[in-house]
């Protein structure tokens, strides 16, 4: 007895967790004075102090730091009030940006605890990443996986309906397949941790890169 062409719409889902490539590190210099000199000079000779200990490893073509930037140093006041409510005399504040990337993940945790034992200097966050041409072979291998779990689901439904033979007849990105709600595309999650100082004992331990996908597929099944 043939059946009518039975239509199975499905949604295929694909993760893979990967080890980081590189760790791009945000450090702020902070500095106060009572004079807007004060303030600025120290954060001056900060900014000095981590462009001595970047330079040795900076090379743009193969690391260990392969990226790093510097902001100009901002300048502040304000005029605290104290206990009594009586406001105090301007109190002046230098600020400036730091950002490197190491593309040698082993070199991080010594660059860290130098920069962090320098007065005025906080690390902000750790930012662990792909490359740009691993997250894009990764995100096409995942891609796979989440057809493959498409073609899985749909061969299943099909069976437990006595049919079998399926064929995809469409096969879209999250949103794009009429009839189906849009749930999620290719994603990726990676830790970022903060801290503000290294103590003893202190390990970098960034956790895996899970890069995930969805795909929207409807199959014929005789």
């Amino acid at each position: 007895m043939s059946h009518e062409a039975l239509d199975i719409t499905v949604v295929g889902h694909g993760a893979a967790t990967y080890p980081p490539e590189q760790c791009t590190l945000s450090l702020t210099v902070r500095t106060d004075g009572r004079t807007a000199e004060s303030a600025s000079e120290p954060a001056q000779q900060l900014v000095r102090e981590l462009t001595r200990l970047v330079e040795p490893l900076y090379n743009s073509d193969g690391g260990p730091i392969d990226r790093w930037s510097v902001d100009q140093v901002r300048h502040s006041r304000h005029r605290p009030f104290n206990h009594d409510g009586e406001q105090l005399p301007y109190v002046y504040q230098a600020e400036a940006s730091v950002e490197v990337q190491f593309s040698q993940l082993d070199l991080v945790d010594a660059f860290v605890y130098a920069a962090s034992a320098l007065e005025g200097v906080s690390i902000d966050h750790f930012g662990w990443d792909l490359t740009e041409s691993s997250r894009t072979a990764h995100t096409l291998a995942v891609r796979e996986l989440a057809v493959r779990d498409a073609v899985s689901k749909a061969e299943s439904y099909a069976s437990s309906l006595g049919r079998s033979g399926v064929q995809a007849v469409a096969v879209a990105d999250p949103g794009l397949l009429p009839g189906i709600a849009e749930s999620g595309g290719a994603e990726s999650s990676a830790r970022m941790f903060a801290a503000t100082s290294a103590p003893a004992g202190f390990a970098l331990k960034p956790e895996n890169i899970t890069i995930s996908a969805s795909v929207h597929a409807r199959f014929t099944a005789s």
